[in-house]
């Protein structure tokens, strides 16, 4: 008789990408609406907004920015740097620790609060989650923004199309759900600020809280 085993959701699987890629389109979302316009994961727009404000030569806007960008740059440096460590899966895991801690605070922190201190380290570990998981059944993908993925899905279709390949075709649906999850995250991050406001990224907190709880009790019960 046929064994079957349970599916783990482990780190590097589809779901724990859509789900990360979730993350990023709700921080996004968060950030853009209540600290200031500025992108956490989306330097690209970070870049289109800074030369409008250098236009307009709103300094404070441009420096909140400026740091989101280097931050960014950063945390992927950093863990570039300590690459071969963070091959193990604990310790790639505890990687997204970092992002706990700061969507908790930043749901903490009033309003009052300069978005310097909020937005920046908010980046820096998205640098670090977006370098530490980037590859799914050898399948490279970026969990922090859009326009990569979009590629990524049209190239899939386009060679499924000429070679009739069914791994293109899973490949480009893989995509697809990137790009849905970036987008559900966004949209959801967007309705909840009606009703939570600062407090709405906490729901970032606990949905990677709980992905570690389940990967703890996974491990536990092996």
């Amino acid at each position: 008789m046929k064994k079957f085993t349970k599916r783990e959701f482990h780190s590097r699987s589809k779901f724990f990408a859509c789900l990360l890629t979730f993350c990023a389109g709700f921080i996004d979302a968060y950030t853009f609406i209540e600290r200031g316009g500025t992108l956490v994961a989306g330097q690209t727009g970070n870049v289109v907004f800074l030369s409008v404000e250098l236009i307009n030569r709103e300094s404070q806007a441009i420096e909140v920015k400026l740091a989101t960008m280097v931050a960014f740059m950063l945390g992927i440096f950093l863990l570039t740097v300590f690459q071969g460590r963070f091959e193990q899966s604990w310790w790639r895991l505890a990687s997204i620790v970092p992002l706990i801690v700061t969507t908790g605070l930043a749901g903490l922190l009033p309003a009052a609060v300069p978005n310097i201190y909020i937005v920046p380290p908010l980046a820096f570990c998205m640098g670090v989650v977006a370098t530490a998981f980037g590859e799914v059944d050898g399948i490279v993908y970026n969990n922090s923004f859009m326009t990569g993925n979009i590629k990524k899905t049209m190239v899939a279709f386009g060679r499924y199309a000429r070679s009739k390949d069914r791994s293109y075709l899973r490949e480009g649906l893989f995509f697809v759900a990137l790009l849905g999850s970036f987008v559900a995250g966004a949209i959801f991050s967007a309705y909840l600020d009606q009703f939570y406001l600062l407090k709405t990224i906490w729901l970032v907190s606990l949905i990677l809280t709980a992905f570690l709880l389940c990967r703890g009790i996974q491990y536990i019960r092996r």
